[in-house]
């Protein structure tokens, strides 16, 4: 019996064994069966998750976009305005067809016709735009006020020669120019020039051929003038065809158009005669009435017309009227800098009812940054039959070659030769300081020397000194 039970008893741990690894099998799949659906759900969790955070960070990004737009909307309702209704013309291109009918794209049987069509529209301004507008548009329409004043000290020391009267005298001349300009139509302006002169110049008690202070020059017809407040100018311009032609008529200055130079053509800022100012063959005594056309087509070459009354005294316009015509072209012919190259012709009715006539030449030339040469030459006619001869040239120094980066400084000489045989030779040297922006002082050194047809020839030293100011 210990043997059978010991049978069974294998037997039913065998048994046992066998069904608890059948129970092991059996559990091991349904663990697995229930922990792949809880590991699905983890990870569709998990992508749930990374998904709500993505559009927390896009809801963040348009409530931050939305505040932006918010703020700008503010600004642009508290600083803007809506303009008046503007109208603008535009330039439209159709293609019409045989009937009339126009086509916005080429269709076959159509031909091209431009058209230009208005608008009317608004727009939006801010209010410092609007402001800006309102005073560029109050300043282009009232009148704008300019001053230009100078007062010349010189001193008259006769080198040889009979004593002369202006032996050691000084002369002091005050001048102040009053500009008014106005823009009373597109590229239409008005122009004044109010000028008074208060003192006296050594020219008149040298008794030269030129004007030793430009200041003066075809201001006066006598010397009891300097005491005066005279119109120097009073013109109207316009500029037409894209601003090619320019027009100038009323009382004009000539020389303001013709015979131009740029470093010695203004008595105020370069040399103080007036022989190193404008070319005394022009023969212009006095301004007057007349007019001026200059035409630019913008490639380097100019033409210029004008006529002039120079005589105060005249009854009628064809009373010593002069006209002139000049011909200028502005090149670099030598690649140190840009030169200008003018010459002109002029003719200028007498008293005898016949017709004088003048030519001449003016050219500056850039040899350098700082450094221009200049040069004139003049020839006119006179009533004696003998020509009249005038040359002239020096040079400029600026832009650091002196003290100051602003400092001018320069040379010149000119000689005049008469019919009658009368000669000056004129040497001049300044030096301007620049004080301030609008304030600056120059320091003059003159030279002439006359030597008048059958009489005793003479010579002055004039040094002198000029302080100008311009606002």
């Amino acid at each position: 019996m210990l043997q059978v039970y010991k049978a069974d008893s294998g037997q039913n741990k065998f048994s046992f064994k066998k069904k608890a690894l059948g129970l092991y099998v059996q559990f091991v799949p349904l663990v697995c069966a229930l922990a792949v659906p809880f590991s699905a759900q983890v990870q569709a969790e998990e992508a749930t998750r990374e998904q709500l955070l993505q559009r927390i960070a896009q809801l963040e990004k348009q409530m931050a976009r939305m505040d932006r737009l918010e703020q700008r909307l503010n600004e642009l309702e508290t600083t803007a305005v809506l303009s008046d209704p503007e109208t603008y013309v535009s330039r439209v291109e159709v293609f019409v067809d045989e009937d009339g009918v126009e086509h916005a794209a080429e269709q076959p049987g159509t031909h091209s016709v431009v058209t230009y069509q208005r608008e009317r529209v608004y727009r939006r301004q801010t209010i410092n735009e609007k402001i800006d507008d309102a005073l560029s548009g109050e300043a282009a329409s009232r009148v704008q006020v300019g001053v230009d004043a100078a007062i010349t000290m010189q001193y008259a020391n006769q080198q040889d020669g009979s004593d002369g009267e202006a032996d050691g005298e000084f002369y002091q001349l005050a001048s102040t120019d009053l500009y008014f300009t106005a823009e009373i139509a597109k590229n239409t302006i008005f122009y004044a020039d109010i000028v008074g002169l208060s003192g006296t110049t050594p020219g008149s008690e040298i008794g030269g051929l030129t004007d030793i202070n430009g200041y003066t020059a075809r201001l006066r017809e006598n010397d009891n003038q300097l005491n005066d407040l005279s119109l120097r100018e009073a013109w109207l311009m316009t500029a037409l065809f894209d601003e090619q032609l320019a027009l100038t008529v009323g009382r004009i200055d000539l020389t303001s158009f013709f015979d131009s130079n740029a470093v010695a053509n203004d008595e105020t800022s370069q040399f103080l005669s007036d022989a190193l100012v404008n070319n005394p063959m022009l023969g212009l005594s006095e301004n007057g009435a007349g007019m001026a056309g200059v035409y630019d087509p913008k490639n380097g070459v100019t033409l210029k017309l004008g006529y002039q009354q120079s005589d105060s005294t005249a009854t009628n316009l064809s009373d010593s009227l002069f006209q002139m015509v000049e011909v200028g072209y502005q090149f670099n012919p030598f690649g140190t800098g840009v030169g200008n190259y003018r010459g002109w012709y002029r003719t200028n009715n007498n008293d005898d009812g016949g017709s004088l006539s003048a030519y001449g030449f003016s050219l500056d030339q850039k040899v350098s940054a700082g450094i221009t040469l200049f040069g004139r030459y003049g020839e006119a006619e006179t009533l004696s039959g003998d020509d009249d001869e005038f040359f002239s040239g020096g040079v400029q120094f600026s832009d650091g070659f002196g003290f100051n980066p602003s400092d001018v400084w320069g040379l010149g000489f000119a000689n005049t030769v008469l019919g009658n045989d009368d000669e000056e030779t004129l040497f001049e040297g300044y030096y301007t300081l620049s004080l301030a922006e609008r304030l600056a002082l120059s320091f003059h050194l003159t030279y002439v020397d006359e030597e008048p047809d059958g009489a005793d020839d003479f010579s002055y030293l004039v040094p002198g000194f000029r302080l100008q100011a311009s606002y």
